[in-house]
């Protein structure tokens, strides 16, 4: 079984954002053939007419901003458990992050229910539910 489009591509930009992020050069370089590897896997997607480049990269740049916001979120967590942030900041900034993953789903799911490859996230009594929902009543 290959990868759904939707999984191919939230990981297509997970690997974008360690590129960027990932200090040791080592490492970017195996993220790099990594990204190259999702990136002909999307590409056969195209190819087969399951989807348009544009859209294609339209969703990637949405789970990219989506993963690099969470990203971002957790990285304020780690730094507070240093002691830079208080209990109350840390929490606040957790509720972000589930707002920010159920964004991440909600634009998974859209994925899945354009194309009708994979499976969608369907969360219940989640912290997440009203940011995913607030995402799909704004395509």
């Amino acid at each position: 079984m290959r990868y759904p489009l939707d999984e191919l591509l939230d990981k297509r930009s997970i690997v974008q954002l360690k590129i960027e992020r990932v200090p040791e050069e080592n490492d970017r370089e195996r993220l790099k053939k990594e990204y190259l590897d999702y990136s002909q896997a999307i590409d056969e997607y195209v190819n087969e007419g399951v989807c348009t480049r544009e859209q294609a990269e339209m969703w990637f740049r949405e789970l990219y901003t989506a993963n690099g916001a969470v990203w971002s979120l957790e990285e304020r967590i780690r730094r507070g458990q240093i002691g830079h942030l208080s209990l109350e900041e840390i929490g606040k900034t957790a509720i972000k992050i589930r707002e920010a993953n159920g964004i991440r789903v909600g634009i998974k799911s859209k994925i899945v229910e354009s194309t009708g490859l994979g499976y969608k996230d369907i969360k219940i009594n989640h912290a997440s539910q009203d940011a995913l929902a607030n995402y799909r009543s704004n395509p």
